[in-house]
């Protein structure tokens, strides 16, 4: 474990330091969602992430700050963006170039008439962020759903996390946690004392295979698996189903003894077969997608994957 992913784990990173007057930095908000949590939830993607998945299908969740993507499909060429770059990376051969040297001050994004140039992440406050939530409070009350906190890692922003969820439980509101599980177990059990549903991300048991494949090794987040299976009221396991990472026989058992031995109240998994979504946002973020071109997955290599972890007594469902 590198220092900088040390300090991103115990929550000493530049946006652990949040809250900025009680705010939280997102990037998104999905409303009517079925898949993240019970019934009707409205899904809120946090930015921050102490990974850095190959398969990644949020990139735009990976930094700490405001992202520029360019969707060159929109660009008309005027060139203004150029006129008001205060680093001058940008030029009418390369305008996408040298992302490095972009200080993401967000000029050219204002100038961009045909929207080719956006911003990636906004700054609410947590009233601000409730009073979206309880839009759909009704929905929720009539399907057993509510807010599902995902990113990114949720961890991340622990202070303005740990308020927000606060405030969903005071006004009913049920809560639900997605999170890769690297974090100090302190900060996680802040939140569980105000989460319903931990939704815990399980990418491999194998801890050289995860730390070549996401960035770290996985003996912090093993723990607080266990740990979080004892302590939260309900936990879910999700399952990145990725090709040539975690797909194999030996992987997929090594899983399912895992979650039959180690966390015997935790009950179902649900599988997420990889889809390539992330490498068009990497595109039009500037970054490298290193598995660019990597296959999907069979259906029957699915059904064998849901076979190999029903055979642990565990309740598995696909989510496409």
């Amino acid at each position: 474990m590198n220092s900088k992913t040390n300090l991103l784990m115990e929550g000493k990173s530049s946006l652990s330091i949040i809250p900025k007057n009680k705010k939280g930095l997102i990037f998104d908000i999905q409303k009517f969602a079925i898949h993240d949590g019970y019934g009707i939830r409205t899904l809120v993607f946090m930015k921050g992430c102490p990974l850095k998945c190959k398969w990644c299908s949020n990139p735009e969740s990976q930094e700490v700050n405001i992202d520029i993507t360019f969707h060159s499909e929109k660009c008309i060429q005027c060139y203004e963006c150029i006129n008001v770059c205060p680093s001058g990376v940008l030029n009418k051969n390369n305008l996408f170039s040298n992302r490095g040297d972009c200080i993401k001050c967000g000029n050219c994004v204002d100038v961009c008439y045909s929207q080719a140039r956006q911003k990636v992440g906004r700054w609410v406050g947590i009233d601000e962020l409730f009073d979206i939530v309880k839009k759909d409070s009704t929905y929720y009350t009539q399907t057993n759903g509510g807010v599902t906190i995902g990113g990114g890692e949720p961890t991340f922003q622990n202070e303005f996390l740990v308020e927000f969820l606060k405030k969903c439980k005071r006004n009913g509101i049920n809560t639900a946690i997605e999170t890769c599980g690297y974090t100090s177990w302190e900060k996680m059990k802040k939140i569980l004392d105000y989460t319903d549903l931990l939704l815990f991300d399980m990418k491999q048991i194998n801890s050289e295979k995860h730390e070549k494949y996401t960035g770290v090794k996985n003996e912090v987040i093993i723990k607080n698996a266990i740990l979080a299976a004892q302590y939260v009221k309900e936990m879910i396991i999700r399952v990145p189903l990725i090709p040539e990472v975690n797909n194999s026989y030996d992987d997929l058992n090594s899983l399912g003894k895992f979650i039959h031995e180690k966390l015997p109240r935790v009950m179902k998994v649900n599988i997420l077969p990889y889809h390539s979504m992330g490498e068009s946002k990497a595109m039009k973020l500037g970054k490298e997608y290193s598995l660019s071109g990597l296959r999907t997955l069979r259906k029957e290599e699915i059904q064998e994957a849901k076979k190999i972890l029903q055979s642990y007594k565990l309740e598995v469902d696909i989510l496409n």
